[in-house]
């Protein structure tokens, strides 16, 4: 982002999450940051309903049987970032494609491409699962509901449509707990999303945000909402996502980051 990090005394939540990462253990956040590992951690917690249904995990693509799958699905890795393939009718799924690029994902080292060392340690793997469908129009991007959770107290919802596939070109809007917009926090240039109604199940996910984020002085608790109901996406310790605030909002979600009781280790 260009801004030097102050790590000797962070104040940003950008500089708190990178004193976290480099200088605390993170070996919790390699675990819940792994897209098959956390299903066990949503579960553990009560929330098995939230978790889409997934068809299958592989170490490797050959390992992936095609003619089991159904016809439509979405291909993913579960220690990286825009490492999707979504197939809506497998029958023009060009496979050796589709094998080339997961063979490419698998094989980058998330973690040290984005200094964010915790990713490094998830052991990579691919995962199918059910191809999500908002509104039942195929042609819609999915909406992420981005839950800013504080020593876990959910704070603040990053929303973020008309993605583009496999990229983070999308529209912006950051809203408080009581649906109240805030574009003012969004940082100026980007593209600022219409203000989108309330969703249907925004008070069951920041119950469960509330309880998934309740051990960590931060932790950001993505949703999908899909037939009014919450489908949980992933638990991001790191996000890169928070480019889409102003600096000034930055600061504020800082303050909000106690680091007082976390265990310093030696360096």
């Amino acid at each position: 982002m260009g801004i030097p990090l102050n790590l000797d005394n962070p104040q940003t939540l950008d500089e708190k999450i990178n004193f976290m990462s480099f200088y605390t253990d993170t070996s919790l956040w390699s675990e819940l940051a792994d897209k098959v590992k956390v299903r066990d951690y949503i579960i553990k917690n009560g929330f098995p309903e939230i978790l889409n249904e997934l068809y299958g995990v592989y170490e490797s693509p050959e390992e992936i049987n095609f003619e089991s799958l159904p016809e439509k699905f979405v291909l993913k890795t579960n220690n990286g970032s825009a490492t999707n393939i979504f197939v809506r009718d497998k029958r023009y799924l060009n496979i050796t494609s589709a094998k080339k690029k997961l063979n490419n994902w698998l094989k980058v080292d998330y973690g040290y491409k984005t200094a964010t060392p915790h990713y490094s340690r998830i052991k990579p793997l691919i995962l199918a699962e059910k191809y999500l469908v908002e509104g039942g129009d195929y042609n819609k991007s999915l909406t992420d509901y981005k839950i800013y959770c504080f020593n876990g107290k959910p704070m603040y919802i990053f929303v973020f449509s008309d993605r583009i596939a496999n990229t983070h070109e999308y529209s912006k809007m950051i809203y408080d707990t009581n649906w109240e917009p805030h574009p003012e926090f969004i940082n100026k240039g980007l593209t600022i999303a219409e203000i989108k109604q309330k969703p249907k199940s925004l008070d069951k996910m920041l119950i469960i945000a509330e309880k998934l984020s309740k051990p960590f002085p931060f932790v950001r608790v993505d949703f999908y909402e899909i037939d009014d109901n919450p489908v949980f996406s992933e638990l991001t310790f790191t996000p890169g996502h928070n480019s889409a605030a102003s600096a000034t909002f930055l600061r504020t979600m800082g303050d909000l980051v106690d680091l007082s009781n976390i265990n310093v280790k030696d360096v």
